[in-house]
This record gives structure tokens, sequence and C-alpha cells, in this order.
């Protein structure tokens, strides 16, 4: 295999892209890894570049942990044939579109502090205040039916929480009641 044609080299260069690892492309066409690196590098000598999770964090500026985030969730999928995750130029330029898609709160749509795992701070505070009510439509459903299975499922718990609410009510209401006066 001294000299290689241009489809062979198309498709060893093919096949990289996809993300095989040298080795397995050298198994594939029955030559050594270094042998396919070489024919990489001369007929195609701007060949998608792979670069590895944490070159890919400093050139862009982003914490690793994002990267790892995008990944888990599935949202990109970088290859890893030797044990390394890399990632293609195409891949690179996608990242920091989805990273901004991903740091966005879910509530009102705004981009969110990197400390906000969900919401903006704005959004965080309404619902620690307002938790029930920033609930959806389906939402409050879903809880009201979880709260009726729970109850069914623990009578004896929710007679006593029921008793000592109602004792904190009534409690309550005495207290706000005027003195009485004496005459």
């Amino acid at each position: 295999m001294n000299k290689v044609s241009p489809v062979i080299a198309e498709l060893i260069t093919h096949e990289r892209n996809k993300g095989k690892s040298l080795r397995q492309l050298g198994q594939m066409f029955g030559v050594s890894h270094e042998y396919v690196r070489q024919i990489l590098v001369k007929h195609n000598p701007s060949l998608v570049a792979f670069l590895t999770e944490s070159k890919v964090a400093a050139k862009l500026g982003y914490p690793v942990t994002w990267l790892i985030k995008l990944r888990k969730d599935n949202i990109i999928n970088p290859t890893k044939p030797g044990g390394h995750r890399l990632y293609s130029e195409e891949q690179i330029r996608q990242i920091p579109s989805l990273i901004a898609e991903m740091r966005r709160c879910e509530r009102c749509g705004e981009l969110r502090p990197p400390c906000y795992r969900i919401f903006c701070r704005d959004c965080s505070q309404y619902r620690k205040k307002h938790r029930y009510r920033s609930l959806s439509p389906e939402e409050k459903a879903r809880h009201r039916e979880r709260s009726l299975a729970w109850r069914k499922a623990n009578p004896d718990k929710w007679k006593k929480i029921s008793s000592r609410a109602q004792m904190r009510y009534r409690s309550k209401q005495e207290l706000m009641k005027p003195p009485k006066i004496l005459v």
C-alpha cells in the first residue's frame, strides 16, 4: 500500500470523522495506526481535529463541568476511541449555543447566573416564597393526586397532622380575638 488512492483516503477520512480510532482504522485496512495517521495528514491536511474535553473547555472558556452536563444529558455526544472523550470542530462550534440554551431559566427563559441551577435569581426567590402558586395546573393536579394517595396510604399520620394544624389554627384565632373587658 505504497500509493494510497484518493478513494481509500476519503474513506479513511470519513471513518475517522465518525469517531473511529487510528488503531481501529488500521485494523480495518490491514495497516498500522501510524500509517493511517500519515495518510490522514498527507491526503487531508485540513482534517477535522479532535480535542479532549479539558482542551475544549479551556479553548471556549467554560468550566469542564458544563461540558460534562451536556454530555450526560445526551445533548452532545463526543467520540471515545481511546478512553478520552474527543470533540470534533463541528461539535466545538455548537457548544456555545448549547450552553446558552442550557443556562436559560425554566420559568421565564432569561439567562441565569452560573450558580443558579434551574431558575434565575428572581424566579427562584418567587418559587421559594410561593411554591404551590408557581406550579402549572398540570403540576398542581399531580400534586393533588399524590397528596390524596398519601392520605389514603397513611390515615393515622394524616389524622395527627391535621389535628396539629387545627390546634395551631385555633390558637392563632384565640390570639387574634380582642381582649375581654371586665366591667
